[in-house]
């Protein structure tokens, strides 16, 4: 609502520091987050390289429709971040495996339902910090997707898939393409 004061105020005073909220850790288990991603609507996902991905089991009993979703399917930690922008705040989750590995973000957009997205979050146990210390960078994305997650059961199994996003308000694309451009990615 304030990002414009935000923006103004930083390039007229050098010592400003836009407010940024405290990143908070949540343990999560892997199912509890992938049965919640429905809920959410339209997410600019960011998954890393599929050749990054470690050898340790997903989500019991899940299956991902798609190699982008593995990294779903290996989450243990979030991170959840908010920062004001010029734009207004903006909030990802960066997701985390056992290890402490980046395994992928999701990005909040004006078209995410954000009662679900804090359902998401609650389903998280908060925590002071994880076990590994630190997250293990560089992120290198594989790429960028507007996607709306699905799940649906198949057999003994439940199988997270996703679809395009095909309605977007202009700010969402606006914010979309400006994450992307930032990751130096294509949307």
């Amino acid at each position: 609502m304030f990002g414009w004061l935000t923006h103004a105020l930083a390039t007229v005073c050098p010592h400003f520091h836009p407010p940024a909220g405290q990143p908070r850790w949540l343990r999560i288990a892997p199912d509890a987050l992938v049965s919640r991603l429905p809920l959410l609507g339209s997410v600019l996902y960011l998954p890393m390289h599929a050749g990054d991905a470690s050898a340790e089991h997903g989500a019991r009993g899940w299956l991902a429709d798609r190699v982008e979703l593995m990294p779903l399917l290996h989450t243990r930690w979030l991170l959840a971040t908010c920062v004001i922008g010029s734009d207004g705040p903006r909030e990802w989750i960066e997701c985390i495996d056992a290890n402490g590995c980046l395994r992928a973000r999701l990005h909040l957009l004006p078209d995410t339902d954000y009662l679900a997205w804090d359902v998401l979050l609650s389903a998280g146990e908060p925590m002071a910090a994880p076990p590994f210390g630190r997250v293990q960078r560089p992120f290198r994305a594989a790429c960028a997707r507007l996607f709306g997650f699905r799940h649906k059961r198949m057999g003994g199994f439940e199988v997270l898939s996703c679809t395009e996003a095909v309605r977007l308000s202009a700010l969402g694309q606006g914010i979309a393409r400006e994450v992307a451009r930032a990751e130096a990615l294509e949307l």
